[in-house]
């Protein structure tokens, strides 16, 4: 007896790509038990082209909330054995469910499994920069237990997110899926993961100079914002130096001995901006600490 499987999308002003997205799963060869998407407060018309496709289950947040919290009301609101799950910017090849179901219902002790996440947008420089340097996959061989699935495409079991606790809600938009992952392991006993990188998602992700950045950089530094302290001067200039480094002296290196020369343009953008975004989340946390000192206890 096959398993029921629950496909949930969550969604935050995604009106470019939430139809693709859905008409992506209605076509898959191995049909959802059920489809949900969760809008996260989207502004834009993501909810009202969503409501369009009959028999899609919604879930609405009243004002936006953050990856993680939209990936626990898709697991709360879901009814499958299995909770699969795709980001609202990617479109899944037909086999995709297919692949990764059975891969469930081979193995018994296996957890979760992702699949590939392959750039279809390479048309801008910030896009070809993303598809060689922030990768959402772990090349072309299977890779059992690795350090954590891509958030972007996966399928786990209810009971082993049930065993692991919610996705960690303080994180909002940024390694909810490496911290899910890290718990699954130390909770569930015997915790198996798998990438089977014959299951693929297109990645429809459109990014211009500022984006990148911005998305390079939350990704980079999430962990070491998430409590609203006031972190010492030293320890962001420390952090920010990190970071560059590793745009010059990794990033731009690859770039250059691929002859990927529009790789400098990125590299000296990130030098100006990466400071900034550094100093505006030191304001932000220092005013954020300072309101909850003068609130009455």
């Amino acid at each position: 007896m096959s398993l029921k499987i629950s496909v949930y999308v969550p969604c935050y002003n995604a009106e470019r790509t939430i139809a693709p997205c859905i008409a992506s799963l209605i076509a898959q060869r191995r049909k959802p038990d059920e489809i949900l998407v969760v809008d996260d407060g989207s502004t834009d018309r993501s909810l009202d082209i969503a409501k369009r496709f009959p028999g899609i289950k919604i879930v609405q947040h009243t004002k936006n909330k953050g990856l993680a919290t939209a990936r626990n009301s898709g697991i709360r609101f879901s009814k499958g054995d299995l909770v699969a799950s795709i980001d609202s910017d990617c479109a899944a090849d037909p086999l995709w469910l297919e692949i990764l179901a059975a891969e469930m219902e081979r193995d018994p002790q296996l957890s979760g499994v992702a699949g590939a996440v392959n750039e279809a947008e390479r048309g801008t420089i910030p896009d070809r920069w993303r598809t060689y340097h922030m990768r959402q996959h772990y090349g072309r061989n299977v890779v059992t237990n690795p350090r954590f699935l891509f958030g972007a495409n996966t399928v786990f079991r209810r009971e082993a997110l049930q065993a692991t606790g919610p996705y960690p809600t303080s994180l909002r938009t940024n390694g909810e899926d490496f911290e899910i992952c890290t718990r699954m392991y130390a909770k569930v006993p015997d915790a198996k993961l798998l990438y089977q990188p014959k299951a693929f998602v297109h990645h429809l992700r459109r990014d211009n100079f500022r984006s990148i950045a911005n998305t390079f950089w939350r990704y980079q530094t999430y962990m070491s914002w998430v409590r609203p302290e006031p972190r010492k001067i030293r320890r962001t200039i420390r952090q920010t130096w990190t970071l560059l480094k590793q745009i010059w002296s990794r990033n731009l290196v690859w770039d250059l001995r691929q002859k990927r020369w529009e790789g400098l343009l990125i590299a000296l953008y990130f030098t100006a901006v990466l400071p900034w975004l550094q100093f505006k989340q030191q304001m932000k946390n220092r005013k954020e600490h300072s309101q909850a000192l003068s609130k009455p206890e």
